[in-house]
């Protein structure tokens, strides 16, 4: 056989093997698991429009692959285990749920939005740091704040550091304990939003 054609065959060969190696990839995304506790009514035309701003996150958190953490200066970049599309996205997304489920008497927008809407109020996350260590604790930590756009000033500007341990140090117990610290900033948050906007 010539060398020509051997290496031609193992480059099929090492072809399928990478194929079949990217189709193993695992994704995940953050969800809201509030359930809906205030009966909706209509809302009124002069109903508060919050707008939530695009999310923006430390640069280590601005790729697919889902990030664990070894130490404080170590980290563990995950290449089969990913986000199902953007984590910056799916924070913005999911925050806007639990807003929705939490307060239903505001309406939330999630920035941009096409439809020429005035929001009176807009909020603005920054996410310092989100991920889980090896013992499977979460840390989820930035700022946010909450800018009445007449003025652009903002009336709440605020730190936040929450952590948490779920159910295991798997990847899966990882990214549902994340969820749920998103879910406990959402509390705060509209906490924040019923007591400065009337």
């Amino acid at each position: 056989m010539k060398l020509d054609t051997i290496h031609t065959i193992a480059a099929i060969i090492i072809g399928i093997f990478l194929a079949g190696c990217s189709s193993k990839s695992e994704f995940y995304q953050l969800k809201s698991d509030l359930k809906q506790t205030t009966q909706i009514s209509k809302k009124s035309v002069h109903s508060r429009i919050v707008g939530i701003a695009e999310v923006e996150t430390s640069e280590y958190l601005q790729k697919p692959e889902i990030v664990t953490r070894y130490s404080d200066k170590h980290l563990n970049v995950h290449e089969v285990e990913r986000w199902a599309g953007s984590l910056e996205k799916n924070i913005q997304s999911v925050l806007r749920q639990n807003l929705e489920k939490l307060i239903p008497r505001y309406t939330f927008l999630s920035y941009p939005w096409e439809e020429p809407l005035s929001d009176a109020y807009r909020i603005y996350l920054h996410v310092d740091r989100y991920d889980g260590d090896s013992n499977g604790t979460v840390t989820m930590k930035g700022r946010w704040s909450l800018v009445r756009q007449s003025d652009n000033r903002a009336v709440v500007l605020e730190n936040f550091n929450y952590t948490g341990r779920g159910g295991g140090k798997d990847t899966e117990s990882i990214v549902d304990t994340q969820s749920k610290l998103l879910e406990k900033l959402s509390r705060h948050i509209a906490t924040q939003i019923e007591r400065r906007i009337k």
